[in-house]
């Protein structure tokens, strides 16, 4: 059995009883201590098990940002049950998929989800447990439980031995087919987290007791306080800024509103001394910018001088973007995480004002490989397959896809999700894109990230995508929409100019379409299908 050092419900619940009067959680003026998480969260986990919920069994959030989130994972992780997430823009079918992927015995949504969970709550085989959270009185879905009744009526359940073992799932974001859920290992997720707090309060690796590092650092008045700015259901929100604060007996504020707004954040930040801040690449960092330009709405300019770190995952963050925060939170370092849903660390950015800042290129993590279609190691400046030690142990019930993505190289557990990058010869790496993005132009393969790169060295653009679109002649075209800054009289050939400066002819886009934004998803990932909509409509 697990030691307190190497489980999050163990470490939560020593924080709770050495921290009780700490904040932990903060959405709008609620406030919850951390002696309140631990209750609440074993009232969940009470409620859970008194509807046979157990070891091993599947805990559904199908939620906004806000404080249950965490309550329930805390709670699930607390029986050894297995929580997963599920991104609240999914329909009633894709629901259920995952649902049934994950083996769910519970459902835990928001009240303005109920349409969508309706014909799952008809099912014969739905969970058996479904509780509703944010809604007035009972709920229209049958069987459906509210989730402050849930908690007044269960008892706290008594605290037990866990395993480091322990999983909890991840859904990939499906942008290049079915999610897939992706199995995590507590003990080396924990890891993860430490790495991450420790990079947060500026320090080398502590050897202190998890819980002893809380108490101290509140003791000291450096406990972490952090905003993910993305979905809870996106990785960067929860694991790389969430999870690392809590981890640390720190507060982790959430937003009110459903989508994202940028003077929230800053003001939100302002009000609350945030120093951790969890955002996806240019898709939140470029309003926030914006934002910070435009300074509140009574012309004065926001306080930003709490902030130590912005951490992002998942998409581009590109340089002229990296500057612009810096000219307005100079103290900042930028955390740039290059990987996958797959546990695979590819590389880290971090940077401070002062240094070379680039867009899609990393410090190499340890292990990292590139290998050829053949599954050979590949020498730096040669483009291949990117392949990482993972902390997943694979796909949840799809060993067929396990096989084809997840290996042992020496005994270490390694991944290759399909992303394209090279190792250079100074040991960085850069990432090219997803293979199922590449683009096949006459019998050329054209990584989309590397012309991304190229275009956004333009100091007019904003944002970019580049992608391929069908053409009588070479089969494919390269496409991109470019977004330009505002005043900008940024043309095509502007753009074709910069890109044929430092790539090959073939690479240059032959269809440019300026839009007022990059269509995205809520975890700020490029929706495709939507943008080649435009690129073929264009």
């Amino acid at each position: 059995m697990t030691s307190t050092g190497r489980h999050f419900a163990t470490i939560w619940e020593a924080i709770a009883d050495r921290l009780p009067d700490a904040p932990a959680l903060r959405h709008g003026e609620r406030r919850i201590t951390w002696r309140e998480f631990e209750a609440r969260s074993a009232r969940v986990a009470n409620a859970m098990r008194a509807s046979g919920i157990g070891p091993g069994d599947g805990v559904a959030a199908y939620l906004y940002n806000c404080p249950e989130y965490f309550e329930l994972f805390f709670g699930a992780l607390k029986i050894r049950a297995v929580p997963s997430n599920v991104n609240y823009r999914y329909g009633s079918d894709e629901l259920w998929a995952l649902l049934e992927n994950s083996e769910a015995k519970a459902l835990f949504f928001d009240a303005a989800l109920r349409d969508q969970v309706m014909s799952v709550a008809e099912r014969a085989d739905a969970p058996p447990l479904l509780v509703e959270i944010g809604g007035e009185g009972a709920s229209p879905v049958p069987k459906a439980r509210a989730y402050e009744e849930l908690l007044a009526e269960a008892e706290p359940e008594p605290r037990i031995d866990r395993d480091d073992d322990d999983m909890f799932l991840s859904y990939t974001g499906g942008t290049t087919g079915l999610p897939k859920g992706v199995l995590f290992n507590i003990g080396q997720s924990l890891g993860n987290s430490f790495w991450f707090r420790d990079l947060f309060v500026g320090g080398e690796p502590t050897t202190l007791d998890p819980v002893d590092f809380a108490v101290h650092s509140a003791e000291s008045g450096s406990s972490l306080s952090a905003i993910p700015a993305s979905p809870l259901m996106h990785s960067t929100g929860f694991i790389l800024a969430s999870l690392p604060t809590l981890t640390a007996g720190g507060l982790v504020t959430t937003l009110k509103s459903r989508s994202f707004d940028p003077h929230e954040l800053l003001a939100t930040i302002e009000r609350t001394s945030t120093n951790v801040v969890g955002i996806v690449g240019d898709a939140l960092a470029l309003p926030i910018v914006r934002a910070l330009d435009e300074g509140k709405s009574d012309g004065s300019r926001y306080d930003m001088s709490s902030v130590r770190a912005m951490c992002s995952a998942g998409v581009a963050w590109s340089a002229h973007v990296k500057e612009r925060l810096f000219d307005h939170i100079p103290q900042l370092t930028l955390v740039d995480s290059c990987g996958s849903t797959e546990g695979v660390a590819y590389g880290i950015g971090q940077v401070r004002r002062g240094d070379s800042v680039a867009t899609a290129n990393f410090n190499a993590a340890p292990g990292l490989k590139v290998l050829s279609p053949e599954g050979e190691e590949l020498p730096p400046g040669e483009v291949g397959m990117l392949a990482g030690p993972t902390t997943a142990s694979g796909y949840y019930r799809d060993p067929e896809k396990t096989a084809a993505t997840f290996f042992d190289i020496d005994g270490q557990r390694y991944a290759m999700p399909g992303d394209y990058g090279r190792i250079e010869r100074d040991g960085s790496v850069t990432l090219l894109g997803r293979g199922v993005t590449t683009i096949n132009t006459g019998g050329e393969k054209v990584y989309p990230g590397e012309v991304e790169d190229a275009i956004r060295t333009l100091a007019d653009v904003d944002d970019c995508v580049v992608l391929g679109v069908p053409d009588e002649r070479f089969g494919q075209a390269v496409a991109a929409l470019v977004v330009r800054k505002p005043e900008s009289a940024l043309g095509e050939e502007d753009v074709s100019s910069a890109v044929r400066a430092s790539l090959a002819g073939y690479k240059v886009p032959r269809r440019i379409h300026f839009v007022d934004r990059v269509p995205r998803m809520p975890n700020g990932k490029i929706d495709y299908n939507a943008s080649k909509k435009i690129a073929e409509a264009g």
